[in-house]
This record gives C-alpha cells, structure tokens and sequence, in this order.
C-alpha cells in the first residue's frame, strides 16, 4: 500500500456511507455514531473496492515505472471485478474507463516478460470494449507488434547460438571425417555447414569456407594419388603381359605410360630396357628408318594413336632423336585426349548420383558431387544451376531452424479492399488484378482461378539457374460475367506453403453518374499510397532478413533482370546476322560470354522473321588443336534434336580416335539438311563460339580448314559469332583469310546512363543508394561492368551487416581496397569471365 492510501479508502468509504444514508433515510444521530466507529476503525481493516487498486496502478505506479507493485494492483482490481467496461461509476459522479488487462500488458512489457504482454494485449482486445476507444486500441496494436518483434529477437538469438554451436559440431566431425579419408563424407558435413553459416558472422562463413577448401584439396590429392597407383598397376600388368605374348612395342608403351607417372620406378625401367633390346634384336636400321617414316606421316595427319607403335619402335635407337621427340609429341596428344573423355565420363556419373542424391533430398551430399563436376568441367551450366539449387535448399533448411516456412504474403494495389474476401462491384466488362506477392523462400507458382477454374497458371523456376524468384508482380485481366464472379488468386512458395486472396466480384450495370464515383477513385488511391507503402517496408525488413544481394561478380550474367547495357548492341547483332559472321572482340571481363548466352535466347526467341535460327553454344577454353573440330561438332550433336536417321550417317562417334576437319565439313552438310527439311523458313545454324583466342595456338592447316568451311555451298545456312580478346592477323597462305569473312565488333565498358542503370535497378524498391554513392562507383570503375558489378556486391554486404538499408559513400569506401585488389597484369591473365 503507498503513501497516501489508507486516507483515501477512508474519504471512499465515508463518501459510500454518505451516499448509502441518504437513500435509507437513516436518522442523523445514528449517522453519526457510525461515522464515529468506523473512523476508529484501522485503516488496514477498511477494504478498498476495485477502483482504488486500478486508479493507484494506473495513474501512480505505472508512471513511475514500478512496475511489479502496479502488477499486484491490477491483479486484485480483476479479482474484484474480471470484466473491462467503459464508463463504469466509482463513486459519486466519477467515471471511468476500465480495462485493466491494457495495462497489465503494459506491466509485462516494462518486465521485460514479452509473451505475457502479447497474452494480456489479446484478452483486452477479446473482451472488446477496447475496441471502442481508438487511440488506446492503436496503442495496444502498436505495443503488441513492438512485443511480438522483441520477443521474435529473443527467440532469434538464441536459435542463432545454437546454430552457431552446430556449425562449430559439423566442423569438428568433418576433420575427423577427412582424417579417415572420408572426404566426401567431410565436404557433405561442411556443406550442410556452409548453408546454416549464412545467418552467422562473415568470419565464420570465410573459416567454413576455408576448411571447405583444404578438404577438397586433400580429396583432390587422394584422387590423384589413387588414380596414379591405378594406371602404374594397370601399365605394369598390361607391359609384362605384352612382353610376354612378343609384342615389345606394346610394352614399351605401356612401360612409358607408367614412368611417366612414376619416373623412377624400378620395374617400369626394366621393363622398357628388355623390350627396347627385344625390338632391336628383332629389326633392323633401315627398318626403323622406314617405321620413323611411317609414324611421321600418320603424326602430320593428326592420327596420333595410330603413330604411335611404328614410333615407339623407330625410338629404340639412343641416336633416334626425331623419332623419341615425336614418340612425347604423339603420346601427350593421346593421353590428353584420353584425359578429357575420362574426364567426361566421370562428370557424368557425379552428375546422375547428385540426381539420385536429390530424389532422395540430400542436399548436401548432392552440392558435394556437383561441386567435383564444376572442379572437372567448370563450365558445366547444367551443375552450376544444380549447385545453386542445392545451395538454396540447403539454406532453406538453415532458415526453417530460425524461422520456420510461412506463406508467401500477397498485396493487391487494385481491386481495393480488405479482409478475405475482398468484395467489390464493376461497370466494366472486365476487371484487372494488379499486385505482387513476396516470399523469403522465393516462389515457385502463381495460379488465376475464376468460379473454380485455373485461367492461367505461372512456374516461375529459371531453368537456367534453379532460382525462385522472391517477388513477383502480379497482373491479370479476367473477363467477367453479369452478377457475381468468384476470382481466386494462389502464391506458392518453393517449401509449399501457399497463400490465397479471394475476390467477390459484382458486376453491375452501368452507372457513370454515380454521386460515389469520385470518393472512391479518391480512396482508391489513397488505398494504392497505402500498400504500396507496406508491401514497401515488408520487402524492405525481408531483403534485410535473407540478406537479398542480386549482384554478380566472377560468373557470366544469365538472368534477363540483370543484363544490363548490351541491349541495343543485341538488336543490332540480331538486324545484321542473317547475312553476316560476327566477330566480337574486348578486353577480358568486359562481358562477351554473357552477351553470348542472352544472344542465344535472343535467337531461340526469335519468330518475326523469314529465318529460323538453330543456336549452338561452344567454349574452346582448353580445347587443343586436335580436338577443335570434335569438340564443335559434339556440341551440335548435343544441343540440336537431330533425327536418328541424320545421327548415324555422321562420321562423328564417341569411340573415333581421330576426327578433322574433313569430317566436320561431312557432318555439318547433313546436319544442315537435317535442319532444313524441318521448317519452311530458312535455316541458319548459328555457331556462337567462345574464347576463340584459342585458334591464335593452332596450326594455319586448322585455320585453312575452317576457312574453307565458310566456302561451302552449304555455307548459306551457316552462320558464326566468335568473341575474345583478340585474333593475330597472320596469314601466308593464297586466298583471304577466314576471319575476313567476319564483321567486327568491339565490345566497350558501359556508358554512364548503362553503368547507373546497373548499379540502381537491380534493388531498387527494396535498398536505396546515396546519389554520392553510385558518383563514387561510377569514378571508381571506369565504367566497367565487372568492377562495377563487385562494387555493388560488395557495398551491398556492407550496408546488410550494418542493418541498414541505404548504401552511402561510406559504404563504397569501405569496400574500395577490397574491390580493387587486382592489378592490371593479373586481370589479363585471368580467364574471359563476363559480367555484365
């Protein structure tokens, strides 16, 4: 009891007396005997109504903070009277509003006790006299968010340590894992860690990540080493029994093989020394001169498999030397080439077993296989839109311990209205559904219903890169009947949860001159401000949450949203490439392999003209000059549907040693045949080849070759875009050379509207840039799209730790030496990675 209580419980009780006597008529001197015992009654005995503990806990306590004696007041105000009510007497003419369990909320939260506050807030709001005063109940809806957010960050917190102790767990048994040699089993655990580090610090993420790479290097060295010990049993095995069956030039092959895995292996030595002194036993000189003959002719001929036993036989001679250096020449051709379909083969099954691992929805096991084919062919699009898909999953799950899976949220900017369902009316014929609809998760389908029916249904996967887009507009026009329509619009998120907003669509007739009309335009777009104000923050607290960075920086750009810059260049490729061969040449980095993949969806899209186009993506990186036109034409065979028929007239098959440029003149006719008598348009395969620098270390015989190609009379449905940095402009042979045939296009970093465009669009609605910011980029980068790109990425991150979502000057400051770590002369070694 505070000061000041005992006097007012006696005013209170004599007040009541007062009031009670009156009515009674009780005689004035038997009043005042009353009046004279209950004053010497103690105060403490006096008991105080309800209003006494209510009033003292509101008007006294609550404002000075004292929080737990306020509590203890309006606990016995409740047991006095349970009942909120508005306008109740106290005494006399005193009214006043009681809704105690407001207040007791407003204890709890004081209290620090977050879902005691949320519990007490709800049970005011059930009773419903709240409700009728307007500023207390916006009061207690803002004080019940504010809750519901504290106690989400309590809740948050600790799942966080705790994911935080995990990733440390997953860590200590992948290390232990690696120390047995289970490394697939250890890069599988630090996958699964890799994906819950995301809602962690950046240092753990950069210490997982570094774990990740030395275990992969230890597999790698593993791998190695059990191939090594694999091919030196298989060469020993294969030499000796060779040796054995009089065939000394095999062994001696299989011999090499071995010693160049192991130069100093005893056995392999012996071996080649005893089936050298057989075939010198068993030939003579002028022999060996004619087998040296033999094998020189079938080298210049590129059979270099073919060439290798006359030479290994002509090399047995100490003093053969023009012999021994094209035995190494024929033998590295061979082993490269043999290197590359084990290569192949082996990227096949990882990916068919990271297949099986996603029917079986182990994510991490799957994000460990496709992460080995991207070591084999790293550019492999099919595994890297595998690995992102795993990567989100994978995270996905991470998100599900923090924040378990909700349904996507839909806004709707028109029709206007609340509540499900949304009822309005229209004059109109037809009605547009206009909105968006968010999910953290990202969304995989979007479905239009009316009366029951799906009018149109969107799958919002990207083939191309296995992500779910995590806003999407929505807009649909549904034609209407009179009376009423039932519209139904459903988001679907990638874990399956979905979302509706049903419409309750009267159509009426028409009325222009209605006295409403205007207000509710009016309203309207108030209702519009609104919305677009809200789904605003929501995106804006989302982005924040997943830490939403849509910028790339070291991968080519595949997603139309992000192409930035090229576009007109793009239309003007597609107005000149029914008559002309493109060569686009520019600096590494400065986008050419992007703008090749957006022109092959350019040309696949393309139905507006008289010509059908058949593209076919090829990367020469790597590719030796032996394997140029093998490499091409399975390209082709891939990437186009060929008949069967067609398949098996072509001297292209998997097990061929040796395939020119002869044969991918032959085949590349039938294919175009193939091509032609499928469409009445006329047909263009357009090989679109990357990284053509490559042709800079082939022989001018190749480049003959393809020369010639582009004379063919076939050569009219033929049609080439080559890019890369640049092609030596050497040529002694008659005749102009092939790269005459090509127009030149010189690829240039942006200029200042493209390179804004991409520094602004890509978050705008979500994050804001300073104007200073984008100045400073802009400065900074020269214009160029790579540099810009990982500004952007990187200034992004900075901005997301510091919970924020304008990016300033500061930002880009911050992350200048980071970005701009690369010296020139490192760049140009780099491989041609676009980014734009």
């Amino acid at each position: 009891m505070g000061p000041g209580e005992a006097p007012r419980a006696r005013s209170l009780s004599f007040t009541v007396l007062l009031d009670f006597s009156m009515r009674v008529g009780l005689p004035r001197l038997g009043l005042s005997a009353l009046v004279v015992f209950l004053m010497a009654i103690p105060a403490s005995a006096a008991p105080k109504p309800w209003y006494v503990y209510y009033l003292d806990a509101r008007e006294t306590l609550l404002p000075a903070k004292d929080y737990t004696r306020a509590l203890q007041n309006l606990e016995q105000a409740v047991r006095l009277k349970p009942e909120s009510v508005l306008q109740e007497q106290t005494y006399g003419l005193e009214f006043i509003d009681y809704l105690p369990y407001f207040y007791e909320g407003k204890c709890y939260i004081g209290l620090g006790d977050f879902n005691k506050a949320i519990l007490f807030f709800n049970i005011e709001e059930k009773k419903g006299q709240i409700l009728h005063k307007e500023g207390l109940y916006r009061e207690l809806r803002k004080l019940r968010a504010d809750a519901e957010l504290a106690q989400a960050g309590v809740e948050t917190a600790e799942k966080v340590k705790r994911i935080g102790e995990q990733v440390v767990g997953l860590e200590s048994e992948a290390a232990a894992l690696n120390r047995e040699g289970r490394h697939d089993e250890a890069l599988a655990k630090l996958a699964t860690a890799q994906g819950m580090a995301k809602v962690l610090d950046q240092a753990t993420q950069a210490r997982v990540a570094e774990r990740t790479q030395k275990i992969r290097e230890d597999k790698t060295r593993a791998d190695e080493a059990r191939l090594r010990a694999a091919r030196i049993e298989k060469g020993m095995t294969d030499g000796n029994r060779l040796l054995a069956d009089g065939n000394p030039a095999g062994a001696k092959l299989q011999f090499e093989a071995v010693l160049a895995q192991d130069a100093e292996n005893a056995g392999a030595l012996e071996g080649k020394r005893r089936a050298e002194a057989d075939i010198l036993a068993s030939t003579t000189r002028a022999a060996r001169e004619a087998l040296l003959r033999d094998g020189r002719t079938l080298f210049q001929a590129g059979k270099y498999e073919e060439a290798l036993r006359p030479l290994a036989e002509a090399a047995s001679d100490r003093d053969a030397t023009e012999a021994q250096d094209l035995l190494s020449r024929a033998r590295r051709y061979v082993e490269g080439i043999q290197k590359q379909k084990e290569q192949r083969a082996r990227a096949d099954v990882l990916l068919a077993e990271a297949e099986k691992l996603f029917e079986d929805r182990k994510w991490a096991e799957a994000y460990v296989r496709l992460g080995s084919v991207l070591e084999i062919e790293p550019d492999n699009a099919s595994a890297r839109a595998r690995l992102r898909t795993a990567g989100r999953l994978m995270g996905d799950e991470t998100l599900d311990r923090l924040f378990p899976n909700t349904p996507p949220v839909l806004s709707f900017v028109v029709p206007a209205g609340q509540g499900r369902p949304i009822q309005t009316s229209t004059e109109a014929q037809h009605i547009d559904v206009v909105g968006a609809a968010l999910d953290d998760r990202g969304l995989s389908r979007i479905q239009f219903l009316q009366d029951g029916r799906v009018v149109d249904q969107q799958d919002l996967l990207d083939a191309s890169t296995g992500e779910l887009p995590k806003e999407q507009q929505l807009r649909h026009t549904f034609d209407l009947a009179k009376g009423a329509n039932e519209i139904k619009v459903i988001a679907v998120d990638g874990g399956g949860k979905s979302q509706e907003q049903v419409f309750l669509v009267t159509r009426t007739p028409l009325l222009y001159e209605k006295p409403w009309f205007l207000p509710s335009a009016a309203a309207s777009s108030l209702a519009l401000l609104g919305l677009g104000y809200a789904a605003q923050r929501t995106r804006r607290r989302r982005a924040l949450r997943s830490r939403f960075n849509p910028y790339i920086a070291g991968a080519p750009v595949l997603a139309d949203d992000m192409f930035f810059g090229r576009q007109k260049l793009l239309a003007r490729i597609m107005n000149v490439l029914h008559h002309n061969s493109l060569m686009i040449t520019g600096e590494r980095r400065i986008g050419k392999t992007t703008l090749l993949h957006h022109l092959r969806k350019a040309l696949e899209a393309d139905e507006g003209t008289e010509y059908q186009f058949f593209p076919v993506s090829t990367d020469l990186q790597g590719v030796p000059e032996s394997g140029f036109f093998e490499a091409v034409m399975s390209d082709v065979l891939e990437q186009l549907p060929l008949r069967p028929e067609t398949r098996a007239s072509l001297r292209h098959r998997p097990d061929r040693e040796a395939y020119d440029g002869r044969d991918f003149s032959h085949d590349l006719q039938r294919v175009v045949q193939d091509l032609v008598a499928r469409t009445p348009k006329k047909v263009k395969l357009a090989l679109l080849i990357d990284e053509v620098d490559v042709l800079n270390e082939y022989s001018e015989r190749v480049n003959q070759r393809l020369r010639s190609i582009f004379m063919k009379t076939f050569s009219e449905h033929l049609v080439a875009i080559m890019s890369g940095v640049g092609i030596k402009r050497i040529w002694k042979s008659e005749g102009s050379p092939w790269y005459n045939f090509f127009d030149e296009i010189e690829l240039n970093a942006f200029t200042r509207e493209e390179a804004e465009a991409l520094i602004r669009q890509p978050v705008e609605g979500v994050f804001r840039w300073s104007t200073e910011a984008v100045e400073a980029i802009l400065a900074y980068s020269e214009l160029k799209p790579y540099v810009i790109q990982k500004f952007c990425i990187h200034a992004v991150n900075q901005m997301i730790e510091s919970g924020r979502t304008t990016i300033s000057t500061a930002d880009v400051e911050a992350v200048r030496p980071t970005v701009l770590f690369e010296r020139p002369e490192e760049i140009a070694r780099m491989p041609e990675i676009a980014s734009a």
